[in-house]
């Protein structure tokens, strides 16, 4: 199926008719009720964003996405490391994905529906996709799409014409679709109970006898036996076994138990995601349930399950991954790539440092990595100054490597502060940022004092050229020092400097709140550059600066990497597309060899072509 080909045109809908049982004003405010109440909240200490739904491919291939844009990830290998798929994709948020049985996905976001053939790697969109909560291909040779505000239409898998379906007309929120082979279809309608279709979700029709609870939130059937079970509000589960009716089957679970998620797994294995009640496993067909694992008292809110292997993987609203074992009973963290949060070169070698403290080599220019030592820690960032000194910062210490990052040694910091930035000068003196107390110096790395030349507390970036200027972006403005950080001439900015970059002449520019600036050196003037194809707004500006190819520039606009190829007038850039966004960038390098290297929040990306084009490189 090309995914270029199909077309989401809705049809006209028929008037909203509501159920006998519920009026339209209850029903919206206990629409409105659910949807706070399982609205992914913001992630607290969990490695990963809130997450809102997963899918297997074939192979055993998995995929996770989470709340936050371009949070789409996959794994090769059950889980152990993975790669982030969101970084071509538009900056829109994310609402639902799923995968065909021929390794096709679908990915529905809020402005246009997007397809992959090649797991990910490209994409194409399918216009007119705004407004669909979900879509995929049934096993009945039709497709369907839920709008959010008017139900499910289908389309022949041939034609790609779509239309509302027949029967019930979207007065009631779709919240699941089961698909159980043959063209039979169920989807959970919330304040109508469960619906059913037989003839590929063409027309639809209330289960007669229904669901006692009206509610239901997720649907799901075993292979092994038929029976078909649903999840409600606060009405734990349901069950329908073939030519009987649906029945209360909740043994086990906590009273009132909300099951927002479902999957029927191997060897009649059957999971329930609660909402902050955890995970439930049923080894009967449904009729009884045992906390998973046995014992287990966080509090956790299970959002999204997977059958995988012989068990489930499961995700939650507040951030974390598990992959639950049902034959051993155990359960294993899974952890997102590690933020590079630093490179350097030292000694001939390139090395990179992740947010866990480990420390990476590569010899072809970031293009393969081999591990070298553990910095341990929450590491910060990573720096090599003058004379084959290296530093890693974390939240606690300085740490200082003789060996160029196989041991470390730990160098306390004064008390209350924590360095975010280092940088050295051709004299050997060092120069620290921190997030809070200011510049500070220090001509051997263990005893620093506070550069009371400099103002602000807030040292947002700090950048040496050629070990004489020295160059520090603060909430005040501009600090220059051109003399290795004997004197220093500062210079205001509205809102501070977010960022600072040498180009490569070593021309110093900054970023900030209300635009982008030139610092020249050495007569320390401060002057507004003009981006040719880019309008600044409040909302539109600047936020990080990475030195480019040449003399441009590599820049974050919202959540896009962009470049600034140098105009014909002084002082002056055209703004040039990437195919790099929704990322959060912690480092960046510009190696010899012409290669630059962003290190980020979910993985380094690296390119070769002078930041047009990025490619994402695993660590080990």
């Amino acid at each position: 199926m090309a995914g270029g080909a199909i077309r989401l045109q809705k049809k006209s809908t028929r008037g909203s008719l509501l159920s006998r049982q519920w009026g339209a004003p209850f029903l919206a405010a206990v629409l409105s009720l659910v949807f706070v109440l399982f609205r992914p909240p913001a992630a607290e200490g969990g490695p990963w964003a809130p997450i809102i739904d997963a899918a297997a491919g074939p192979g055993g291939v998995l995929y996770v996405l989470t709340s936050e844009k371009g949070g789409l990830f996959v794994s090769e290998d059950g889980g152990r490391r993975w790669k982030n798929l969101g970084a071509g994709l538009p900056s829109s948020l994310l609402f639902s994905l799923d995968v065909s049985t021929g390794g096709r996905l679908f990915l529905a976001s809020f402005d246009e529906l997007l397809t992959s053939g090649n797991g990910g790697s490209a994409w194409k969109s399918m216009k007119g996709g705004g407004g669909v909560k979900r879509f995929f291909p049934t096993s009945g040779d039709t497709l369907l799409a839920v709008f959010w505000d008017s139900g499910i239409h289908w389309a022949s898998s041939g034609n790609g014409s779509f239309e509302k379906s027949g029967g019930e007309d979207g007065s009631f929120q779709v919240l699941d679709v089961l698909d159980e082979g043959h063209g039979r279809l169920r989807a959970a309608a919330f304040g109508r109970g469960a619906l059913f279709s037989g003839d590929g979700g063409r027309t639809w029709s209330p289960d007669d006898p229904g669901i006692e609870n009206v509610f239901p939130l997720a649907l799901a059937r075993s292979s092994a036996t038929g029976t078909v079970f649903a999840g409600t509000l606060e009405g734990g589960v349901f069950r329908k076994e073939e030519g009987s009716p649906w029945s209360r089957s909740s043994e086990g679970l906590p009273p009132f138990c909300t099951v927002q998620a479902l999957a029927a797994g191997e060897q009649g294995a059957l999971w329930a995601g609660t909402h902050k009640q955890g995970l439930f496993v049923s080894s009967d067909d449904g009729r009884t349930w045992n906390l998973f694992p046995a014992g287990m008292e966080k509090e956790m809110s299970v959002t999204v399950l997977v059958p995988f292997g012989k068990g489930v993987l499961a995700g939650t609203s507040s951030g974390e991954l598990y992959l639950a074992d049902g034959e051993k009973g155990t359960v294993t963290e899974l952890l997102p790539s590690d933020p590079v949060v630093g490179f350097a070169r030292i000694d001939g070698s390139l090395l990179c440092l992740s947010r866990s403290g480990k420390v990476y080599v590569s010899s072809d220019g970031g293009a393969g990595w081999t591990p070298r030592g553990s910095a341990g820690g929450k590491a910060l960032f990573l720096a090599a100054v003058p004379g084959g000194r290296l530093f890693a910062g974390t939240e606690k210490d300085l740490l200082f490597s003789r060996d160029g990052g196989f041991t470390w040694t730990s160098i306390p910091l004064p008390e209350g502060t924590v360095f975010t930035s280092l940088a050295g000068t051709a004299g050997g003196d060092l120069f620290a940022g921190s997030a809070g107390s200011g510049l500070f110096r220090s001509s051997d790395g263990y005893g620093w004092q506070r550069v009371g030349d400099v103002p602000g507390d807030l040292v947002h970036s700090l950048r040496s050229h050629n070990g004489t200027v020295i160059a520090a972006g603060t909430d005040a403005g501009f600090s220059v020092s051109l003399d290795g950080g004997l004197s220093w001439k500062n210079g205001d900015v509205i809102y501070g400097i977010f960022s600072l970059a040498f180009d490569g002449q070593g021309r110093l520019w900054g970023a900030s709140r209300t635009g982008l600036w030139h610092y020249s050196l050495p007569e320390g003037e401060i002057t507004g550059a003009q981006t040719a194809g880019f309008d600044w707004s409040p909302l539109a500006y600047f936020t990080d600066l990475f030195q480019g190819e040449g003399n441009g520039l590599v820049a974050l606009l919202g959540e896009k990497a962009v470049r600034l190829l140098p105009g014909k007038a002084a002082g002056s850039f055209t703004l040039g597309e990437t195919n790099l966004s929704n990322v959060r960038v912690l480092s960046s390098f510009r190696d010899a060899g012409g290669a630059l290297l962003l290190g980020t929040e979910r993985g380094l990306f690296r390119s070769t072509d002078g930041g047009a084009s990025w490619s994402e490189f695993g660590l080990p």
